[in-house]
């Protein structure tokens, strides 16, 4: 259960969970500094200013988490998984008493204004990236030395990280396709060159090693970008390249690339579910908003979201020596794009 941050702390508890004595907080929050350490004073204002202390006759400023995003810089231009991710971040540091601002994104954060530009930001403890940035923008985001979380992303050993565990979902999906009789598989893929298509993929390769089973050479297609027309193309290529013999089973990198991949099929009279079945790792509504719904597979964006406030809070309460990498498992979602396989696919 996530841990919630109380609107008001009393000086024994702040004592408590620091580990100084009482008339130490007491005197620091009490405006008294000589004799004290910088380090404590600054560590003890800190704790129970993000905890909701506020002295007496006196007007404390919220505590403020920023959020930065990787390309696109929207939240919903392409995909909704960082809607739903943002959403569940939201709610978990609005119940707290905390403000969640947007900080910028990959394509408009200028490197050589990141130390004036952040700490403008009022009162800013803790950083969240969703999505994976380039290596220069990520070491000085790190350089700023406050607290951040990773986001479906995983820098092990240099920051903290929340993520879907992509093993998982695949397993789910290539042991529901294996069940309904499919042996012959697809990859669409995109977002080619980043981490996520990359646990992706693996996963879904070792979980059809786990049935004796592999992708066909010519049933992988992975691409530069992630939305419908890139699904549509995927599904084109492989279509173009199975002669005659189409897999019946796709498994798609997100829920809009399926989407794609089912308008091409529609298009060439192939049915979904009857002839091919298709899937995405993925649990946002793209999978259910239209018809017919997808078979997906994932962890729910909105608690990973959440999930990455809890991790970040208790980081800049009590601030430790090590990194988590938190990955949370996923769950299957069934629907009309996945049935039986056919006796045998014949190509038109």
């Amino acid at each position: 259960m996530s841990k919630r941050i109380s609107r008001r702390i009393s000086q024994m508890t702040i004592a408590r969970k620091l580990g100084y004595s009482q008339a130490l907080v007491s005197m620091v929050l009490n405006g008294r500094k000589k004799g004290i350490s910088e380090n404590a004073c600054q560590r003890i204002w800190d704790f129970a200013i993000s905890n909701g202390y506020s002295p007496r006759g006196m007007k404390v400023e919220s505590v403020t988490i920023g959020y930065i995003l990787s390309s696109p810089p929207k939240l919903a231009t392409k995909s909704n998984f960082f809607s739903h991710i943002h959403q569940g971040l939201y709610d978990h540091l609005h119940a707290q008493g905390i403000k969640l601002v947007f900080l910028g994104s990959e394509i408009d954060i200028k490197i050589d204004e990141i130390p004036q530009r952040f700490t403008q930001t009022n009162n800013l403890k803790g950083i969240v990236i969703m999505g994976e940035l380039q290596p220069n923008l990520f070491n000085a985001i790190r350089n700023l030395y406050i607290p951040a979380v990773y986001i479906s992303a995983r820098e092990t050993g240099k920051i903290h990280s929340v993520l879907s565990d992509e093993q998982h979902s695949a397993s789910l999906l290539v042991n529901h396709l294996h069940e309904l009789g499919h042996r012959n598989f697809a990859w669409l893929g995109g977002n080619k060159f980043t981490g996520r298509h990359r646990d992706r993929f693996e996963g879904i390769k070792n979980a059809l090693k786990l049935h004796n089973l592999n992708f066909e050479p010519q049933n992988i297609v992975s691409l530069k970008g992630v939305g419908r027309m890139e699904g549509y193309e995927a599904a084109k290529q492989i279509k173009e390249s199975s002669k005659g013999n189409l897999p019946t089973a796709w498994i798609c990198l997100n829920g809009l690339m399926a989407r794609g991949a089912i308008n091409y099929l529609f298009q060439r009279g192939i049915m979904i579910g009857s002839d091919v079945s298709i899937t995405a790792i993925d649990m946002t509504n793209v999978c259910t908003e239209e018809k017919p719904g997808i078979t997906s597979a994932g962890a729910i964006p909105e608690t990973i979201g959440s999930e990455a406030g809890r991790v970040l809070i208790e980081s800049i309460n009590e601030p430790a020596g090590s990194f988590l990498d938190v990955s949370l498992p996923a769950k299957l979602r069934i629907l009309e794009s996945t049935k039986l396989v056919a006796s045998k696919w014949v190509g038109v």
